[in-house]
């Protein structure tokens, strides 16, 4: 669905806002973050898989559909900044709530625990 957005996303930065927006105008049909979010995501997943030549990078631009290999690895760049973030909070909650007896941690998770502090 992000083949709707060629010759509008591929020409330069856009927010998320003005991309709804030109969807709207474009298309006469309403298009909710949530599900821009979920079309960029498959379309990058068929991009992994060979199936597109183009990805959706982002930043605090907004949004380029592209094929530079600079723009897709500064987007992928932030992305394991993000899922690193998530994965450390997860863990030290996890714990936090085991240590409080709120949860019994498996071995398996006190195990990821550990690797996740080791690398944050």
């Amino acid at each position: 669905m992000i083949d709707l957005f060629k010759g509008y996303l591929d020409k330069g930065w856009r927010t998320k806002k003005e991309c709804l927006e030109w969807y709207r105008e474009k298309y006469h049909a309403k298009l909710n973050e949530r599900m821009f979010r979920i079309w960029v995501e498959r379309h990058n997943q068929n991009y992994t898989g060979g199936d597109r030549e183009m990805f959706v990078a982002h930043s605090v631009k907004g949004y380029i559909l592209t094929s530079d290999p600079d723009l897709i690895r500064k987007s992928l760049k932030d992305d394991y900044k993000r899922a690193m973030k998530l994965l450390v909070r997860n863990s030290r909650c996890t714990k936090a709530m085991a240590e409080k007896n709120q949860l019994s941690l498996m071995p398996h998770e006190a195990d990821i625990y550990d690797l996740v502090m080791k690398m944050s």
